[in-house]
């Protein structure tokens, strides 16, 4: 054979191995996050994500960042709003929800699918996640999840506790506000209300009367008892508080003591105790404070612990990529990537943090309720006294407004007689 056959020869075989490699290759299989895979799964757009999460930017734009590597053609603009309540419910006046939104509090279940678009195809369901029916339109669609699980309590500095001399937590008023003035007497804060905020301040309208009667919408509504009467849910919410206020148990500048400081003074030990929810610990956590020496008990002489959902989210009806919206926060809330990324409890019944998280609220011997069990839905999904309720509270204005004039006026029997009237003259018509 001549040496120019032989070259060609061993070309020849040369690109024959070349070729078996190449085919080898590509028969290989696919990483499920694979770029070409991406690619190719039509998904394209931009589209706003917005949390309340104010202290979690760099935590969630990773979060963000490895959903846009999976999906290179998509690009999620991260908005942050710390008082997010008022001005998404402004957004939602006009239309303009973020595509990823929280869900303002102000719009009632009948009006779930005139904002947002059903989210039945995610996966989420009543044996996943906890609080799912709180998620469901009037038309039986769901609409948004809960982003967290948590209960509401004092948090306090066990290490403070232990200085002022208190031995037990407090389980009566009298025993409260006996443990504030042994804190008062050491020279410092014994708990902060954080007056100046509209999401603090709803809690004692919102959330505590129902710790002492779950049945408190429903009385209100079809009782012939007045809304704010004695010893009602209502009236031992609003004077526990004002009797703190009153006695010069909370921060002294109420008008201009900011939330961010009340976090700081809490770790430094200058506040001694808060009433928030249970996730607040973990915020606490995040600027250095030992977890080990944060503490937290039931608010004295409630009757129930009832478990609640943290800042719900939907995705707006009027985004312009509702399958890239719908991929997103499937991506985002399954597998517990929020909660993790923020550093709260997941609403998933199979996380191991959750299972452990109501074997700490169940040992205070106090009956634990979750806030789905204890909504009176129809066929329709819709309870009917809530939304009652709801419209009763926005006509009358009983809100934080209403809360934070309460606790410091010096005529609040006045303030009573004038709610009560108001209400029920709703009633009577309604």
């Amino acid at each position: 054979m001549s040496k120019y056959n032989r070259m060609r020869t061993l070309l020849g075989l040369a690109l024959v191995i070349i070729s078996g490699i190449f085919i080898s290759c590509s028969s290989l299989p696919k990483n499920s996050d694979d770029k070409i895979t991406a690619d190719n799964d039509g998904l394209e757009g931009t589209i706003r994500f917005v949390s309340n999460r104010t202290d979690k930017k760099t935590e969630l734009e990773s979060l963000i960042n490895e959903f846009e590597e999976i999906h290179p053609k998509v690009k999620v603009e991260l908005e942050l709003i710390g008082d997010a309540e008022e001005i998404l419910q402004r957004k939602a006046t006009v239309g303009e929800l973020p595509d990823i939104t929280l869900v303002p509090g102000a719009i009632k279940v009948s009006e779930y699918n005139k904002y947002f678009i059903p989210l039945d195809d995610l996966g989420f369901n009543k044996d996943n996640i906890y609080n799912y029916a709180s998620g469901i339109g009037s038309d039986g669609k769901l609409y948004n999840i809960d982003s967290s699980i948590s209960w509401n309590g004092i948090l306090y500095n066990k290490k403070i506790f232990e200085e002022a001399g208190i031995q037990v937590i407090p389980r009566t008023n009298e025993e409260f506000l006996e443990a504030c003035k042994k804190i008062k007497a050491i020279n410092k804060v014994p708990i902060a209300i954080n007056y100046k905020n509209s999401w603090t301040m709803s809690t004692w309208v919102d959330i505590v009367p129902y710790a002492f009667n779950n049945k408190f919408e429903d009385e209100a509504v079809l009782d012939s008892t007045n809304i704010l009467e004695k010893n009602n849910g209502l009236y031992k919410s609003l004077n526990f508080v004002r009797t703190i206020v009153q006695e010069g148990y909370c921060e002294d500048d109420l008008l201009n003591y900011e939330w961010e400081q009340c976090k700081k003074d809490i770790k430094n030990g200058e506040v001694v105790m808060i009433f928030w929810n249970s996730n607040y610990k973990y915020q606490l956590e995040d600027i250095g404070m030992n977890i080990k020496e944060i503490g937290m008990f039931p608010l004295p002489e409630i009757n129930e612990i009832i478990v609640y959902g943290d800042y719900r989210f939907g995705i707006s009806k009027n985004t312009k990529y509702p399958e890239v919206a719908k991929a997103f926060f499937k991506f985002t809330f399954e597998d517990d990537r929020y909660a993790n990324a923020v550093n709260i409890l997941p609403i998933s019944k199979n996380s191991d943090r959750s299972r452990d998280f109501f074997k700490e609220v169940e040992s205070f011997h106090i009956p634990v309720v979750i806030h789905d069990n204890i909504l009176d839905y129809g066929e329709d999904y819709v309870n009917i006294n809530h939304e009652k309720y709801d419209s009763f509270r926005k006509l009358t204005g009983l809100n934080y407004a209403f809360v934070q004039e309460y606790v410091v006026s010096d005529d609040v029997e006045e303030l009573t007689n004038d709610l009560n009237s108001r209400w029920n003259e709703l009633k009577i018509k309604d």
